[in-house]
């Protein structure tokens, strides 16, 4: 990932071809050192960690959850698909960035216990969850969310590894997805048995939002334009009913018939909002389509201004369509979305008062969140005091894709 410094002379230096000394960034060097730490905590510390503490060797399969004092695996009685999938994605990162070939043994036996024992032979799709330590489902009922973090993890996987396996996968995944889960509606329903029959027909937003994602890392991995086009289904449901009327909230939970579902209707998570930014931006340079960029402003904006505790800092798990608190907790993810929201737009703008907001971020991330050796907090309530005792795996996702923007922003140099 190449530095900053030819980006902002570009876009800030000299035109008239006189050699002038190199243009003053937009950070500073202690901004940076603190990002190269983050960078450093989720990329080699976090992930030696789950390394050490995350694999059952017996059954060749990872664990879901650890016990954040001792690192002792919890038991659930469950692996989710969508887990390991996650877990794919971060350990293939985690190599790339790192070069550590430890990294990559793990990706690839993560990637083999997916295709290898999540895949239903008999009724396609992947299974929601395993037993631990076995094949026998422990919820058979295939879901539209696992299904897009199968095709964001393999996506990324074959790409990263050079493993057209793992995006014949990705297709595979995609091409079902529409056959059993696409709704005449305009929407895929949110979940299904196990052999398809009896589908929850309600719209959700989050499945769809990482489908998109899903979508912009397929697309990433193989260039193809087919692929780009299928975004239109999430970005039109987006435009068209995910997003209040004035174009700054993203809503939650709708009915079969689309229509905001009840009082859960109301909630708005600040945590999707900054996903929702992230991913529109993305779509935009991806397509072309840089209205996208206007479209995504207000949810930035308006997270922002609302789902920020002005008094303790963090941000609030869930408000309503008002802006008022629903819940005051505060996991990770929302502020790891929020921090990567706050990197793209100090790429995009190149200003010191972006590079210096994104700094209070990540300050406040490590301060509150992030603990020695790899770990951190999972919840905090409203004053900011621990709120769980328990890490898991699904986290490291969040941390990656936010530590893999920042890393960008700042010019951090990776293996590849």
């Amino acid at each position: 990932m190449p530095g900053n410094a030819s980006k902002y002379a570009a876009r800030h230096g000299n035109e008239s071809g006189v050699t002038k000394s190199l243009p003053v960034l937009p950070f500073t060097e202690p901004q940076r050192a603190a990002a190269q730490r983050f960078v450093r905590h989720v990329f080699n510390d976090m992930a030696a960690l789950w390394l050490d503490h995350g694999w059952d060797a017996a059954g060749m399969h990872s664990i879901e959850r650890l016990q954040a004092a001792d690192l002792a695996p919890v038991p659930l009685g469950y692996r989710r698909s969508m887990a390991v999938a996650r877990q794919l994605f971060f350990f293939a990162q985690a190599w790339r960035v790192t070069g550590n070939a430890s990294c990559a043994d793990r990706a690839h036996a993560l990637y083999a216990d997916l295709t290898g024992r999540f895949w239903d032979k008999q009724h396609e799709g992947w299974v929601f969850s395993l037993k631990p330590g076995s094949e026998k489902p422990a919820d058979p009922r295939k879901d539209t969310y696992g299904h897009a973090f199968a095709i964001f993890a393999l996506a990324e996987y074959g790409a990263i590894f050079g493993q057209p396996a793992a995006i014949d996968w990705a297709r595979r995944t995609l091409e079902v997805m529409k056959r059993r889960l696409l709704l005449p509606q305009g929407w895929l329903a949110q979940g299904a048995s196990r052999d398809w029959r009896d589908q929850d027909m309600a719209l959700e937003q989050n499945p769809h939002m990482h489908l998109l994602e899903a979508l912009l890392a397929l697309h990433g991995a193989t260039g193809d334009a087919a692929v780009l086009q299928e975004a239109q289904l999430p970005l039109m449901l987006f435009m068209q009913r995910l997003r209040a009327d004035d174009g700054t909230r993203v809503l939650e939970h709708f009915d079969a018939a689309g229509r905001p579902h009840g009082e859960h209707g109301r909630i708005v998570e600040p945590g999707h909002s900054y996903e929702w930014y992230g991913l529109l931006c993305d779509y935009a340079a991806a397509s072309g389509a840089a209205q996208y960029r206007q479209i995504a402003a207000p949810l930035l904006a308006w997270a922002d201004a609302h789902g920020v505790d002005a008094q303790h800092g963090g941000i609030y798990d869930q408000l309503d369509t008002e802006g008022r608190v629903v819940s005051d907790r505060k996991r990770i993810w929302p502020l790891t979305e929020c921090i990567k929201a706050q990197a793209m737009r100090a790429i995009d703008t190149a200003e010191p008062a972006a590079f210096t907001a994104l700094d209070r971020r990540i300050a406040f991330l490590t301060q509150h969140y992030l603990t020695p050796g790899g770990g951190w907090r999972e919840f905090l309530r409203r004053d900011l005091t621990p709120d769980s005792d328990y890490l898991p795996a699904t986290t490291p996702y969040h941390l990656a894709t936010a530590a893999l923007k920042v890393a960008e922003a700042y010019g951090i140099k990776v293996k590849a």
